[in-house]
């Protein structure tokens, strides 16, 4: 059978807009323009059939240009224009961001992916639409996509989804009123403190920590909690995948799960691929910890745990530098549209390049090293594939795509 029948689906990593990114790319007249992030990997991206990514951030709108905000995403529309001209088709919205600017600025990022012909997955207008399974059509091949998020920073939010509006996010357990009870230095900054006085008292406690040597921020590995296991959620999350396998010969579910900057998934993260695989998920796509995870071609299902930051700002405070998070995966999955199998998995190495001014570009790994080549490049890159395939390699050939 020619190659003319396989689909080629491919699957990016979060693609957020830190405050470094957002200011670079504001020109002098107050205009934002994100294309450069995309400039590398478009062409690289056009060669697959159909391109899935996780967008963690919000376009709420702004009127006093995005300045106001501390640990909420808030990002112009023109980052949503540019994801389109990279050559993304579809995004996943149910993760720990989507309710930055709350229900109102859910819905308006709805609006805005609709706008510019960007399908979606994970959070809602209405029931009627949280009940609609997302399903795209590639020919013969039709694949469900669905997406899930283990919280929604209810206690920086302020907003709790109880029974009468959880549909607005696909959640995959219980949330947690906590917002009330904050105590100490976090709850006071939480209530008194105004976003801008938040974020100097947040850059002169992390910069304290350094001159004295402490790391203000360390990797964390995400913990099964009371109610992780069984939960409402959970069934109504069987229930969409049952749905989805009815309509669909191929279901993808995205969950936005698992710690931070964590070389190794947890035991939550665990527990939630294996609930997916068991209830007949053919692939898998995690994200939310901001590296590069492992992902394994396992008995009738693909599993990639994270896929890392696509561009994320290498000098934003909220970072980890030791787990390489400049790093990212592209998981690319290849699926006969008339038999519906999936017949070859394979990933990309990109990497994340931030300059002086702070503009963000994305290269696939191939590319960056053509000019950037060197042996701290290349144990990165050994460092990235084993981490990825669970092997120990060492001068691990420099390509566009490795076997998984």
């Amino acid at each position: 059978m020619g190659t003319e029948c396989i689909k080629k689906i491919t699957f990016l990593g979060d693609i957020t807009c830190d405050r470094p990114l957002l200011e670079s790319s504001r020109s002098a007249e107050g205009k934002y323009n994100f294309k450069e992030v995309f400039s590398e990997v478009k062409p690289f991206l056009a060669q697959s059939d159909y391109v899935i990514a996780n967008l963690e951030t919000v376009c709420a709108g702004s009127s006093n240009d995005f300045k106001n905000e501390f640990l909420l995403y808030n990002s112009p529309d023109q980052l949503i224009e540019a994801i389109k001209d990279g050559g993304i088709n579809c995004v996943t919205t149910a993760n720990n961001h989507c309710l930055d600017q709350g229900i109102t600025g859910l819905k308006r990022t709805l609006a805005v992916l609709d706008e510019n012909g960007i399908e979606h997955s994970g959070t809602y207008t209405s029931q009627i639409d949280r009940d609609n399974i997302k399903v795209i059509s590639m020919g013969n091949l039709k694949m469900a996509v669905l997406s899930y998020t283990y919280g929604t920073n209810e206690a920086n939010t302020g907003v709790v989804l109880d029974n009468d509006n959880d549909y607005l996010v696909g959640i995959l357990r219980q949330q947690i009123d906590n917002t009330k009870h904050q105590k100490g230095f976090k709850g006071f900054l939480l209530s008194h403190l105004t976003a801008r006085q938040k974020r100097i008292i947040n850059r002169l406690i992390n910069r304290t920590k350094l001159r004295l040597g402490i790391a203000y921020f360390k990797p964390y590995i995400d913990k099964i909690q009371y109610g992780d296991i069984e939960n409402n959620y959970l069934e109504m999350v069987k229930s969409d995948i049952t749905r989805a396998k009815e309509k669909a010969d191929v279901v993808v579910v995205c969950p936005h799960i698992g710690g931070q900057f964590n070389e190794v998934p947890g035991e939550y993260s665990e527990f939630i691929v294996d609930f997916l695989r068991k209830n007949g998920v053919d692939i898998i796509v995690g994200n939310h910890p901001h590296v590069i995870h492992k992902a394994r071609v396992l008995e009738k299902c693909i599993a990639a745990y994270s896929l890392g930051s696509f561009n994320l700002s290498v000098s934003a405070d909220y970072i980890v530098h030791d787990s390489l998070p400049e790093y990212s995966m592209a998981l690319h999955v290849y699926i006969d549209e008339h038999s519906k199998k999936i017949v070859k998995v394979t990933f990309s190495i990109l990497r994340i390049a931030e300059d002086d001014t702070h503009k963000v570009i994305v290269y696939p790994i191939e590319k960056w090293a053509k000019n950037n080549y060197s042996i701290k490049l290349q144990k990165e890159i050994d460092r990235v594939y084993n981490r990825i395939t669970g092997m120990q390699l060492e001068n691990v050939a420099v390509m566009q795509e490795y076997l998984l």
